[in-house]
């Protein structure tokens, strides 16, 4: 005998079982906490937008189960969570970034400002937290051959079913990624689902990921990487989302230094190893700096943690490529 999925009521009533879980999803919504009672008991009804940022405020645990339910009574839900986006970036916040970079010391200013900057990316496209992660992807400096051989992951946030901090999901990007095929044509490049499309290179994904968009950043006609948002959901990157992620990878080349940008002609990116294949090697990082740092302590030398880190990257790289 099959079971009846429950109904959202009776979801929302489990829920605000406890008074204070009550109170603080009736302060999300500003409304009374009897008002969510009677949603419960199916004695009046939600407005739509009273339903969207309802779904905002349950625990993450219980949002899946309760937008299931929801589907069932208003089969338009899914439409109006992806079509609830700010338009426009706020232009409190470009002054925000503006005076950031004026007032921040140089050594601190990329850090500072794309972790910003993402916070803001994630936040304005996807309001209604369905699953959205967003990821900073730099070219790795030249090889010796002159040539840039792949990309680098070097920051992330996210929204469940991703964590929030995606730090440690960094990794290694060639030109079998959609980040790569956009480093090397200079375009934006959008799939809006990923189990079905078949776009012109074998794109690898994370299990979560459904849709994605990515797009370069540059300055001068010169390319540091590209800013690539994914989505659990399909056919999430309207035409409006498409351009906030423009806007924000163009934000993005404020915070690199000019000696991160790279001519089209340098960029030949190889093939690079399945991110699973690379944690055992990506993993050894702080070891390997430690160790630096310790012998230079020992031999009495001058100490510089950005040039070592992009030593002990360029390491880890070519052993990588070893293995392609």
């Amino acid at each position: 005998m099959s079971s009846t999925a429950p109904s959202w009521t009776s979801i929302l009533h489990s829920i605000i079982k406890s008074t204070a879980e009550r109170q603080r999803i009736a302060n999300e919504l500003s409304i009374a906490p009897m008002t969510l009672t009677r949603w419960a008991n199916g004695e009046t009804k939600p407005h739509k937008q009273h339903l969207v940022r309802l779904l905002q405020a349950v625990p993450v645990k219980d949002r899946q189960e309760l937008f299931q339910a929801l589907e069932q009574q208003y089969p338009d839900l899914h439409a109006w969570l992806i079509e609830d986006t700010v338009d426009t970036i706020p232009s409190e916040f470009f002054a925000q970034v503006l005076h950031m970079r004026t007032i921040t010391n140089e050594r601190l200013l990329f850090w500072r400002l794309a972790d910003l900057i993402l916070n803001q990316a994630l936040e304005q496209l996807d309001p209604n937290r369905l699953g959205l992660s967003i990821r900073l992807v730099q070219c790795m400096p030249p090889r010796e051959d002159g040539a840039i051989h792949s990309l680098r992951e070097i920051a992330g946030k996210g929204h469940f079913p991703w964590p929030s901090d995606l730090e440690h999901e960094i990794c290694f990007l060639g030109g079998e990624t959609l980040c790569g095929y956009v480093v090397e044509t200079g375009y934006l490049q959008l799939v809006s689902d990923l189990r079905h499309e078949h776009p012109p290179f074998p794109v690898y994904h994370d299990k979560f990921e459904v849709s994605a968009v990515a797009h370069p950043i540059r300055y001068a006609g010169l390319t540091a990487g590209c800013l690539l948002a994914a989505s659990s959901q399909p056919h999430y990157f309207t035409p409006l989302r498409v351009e906030l992620t423009k806007y924000f990878s163009d934000l993005l080349a404020l915070a690199f230094p000019k000696g991160a940008f790279y001519a089209n002609e340098v960029i030949k990116l190889h093939v690079m190893p399945e991110p699973e294949k690379q944690y055992a090697l990506i993993n050894t990082y702080r070891e390997r700096t430690a160790r630096l740092a310790q012998q230079a302590a020992l031999e009495h030398l001058p100490f510089d943690n950005t040039q070592t880190s992009i030593h002990v990257w360029q390491q880890i790289e070519g052993e990588l490529l070893q293995r392609c």
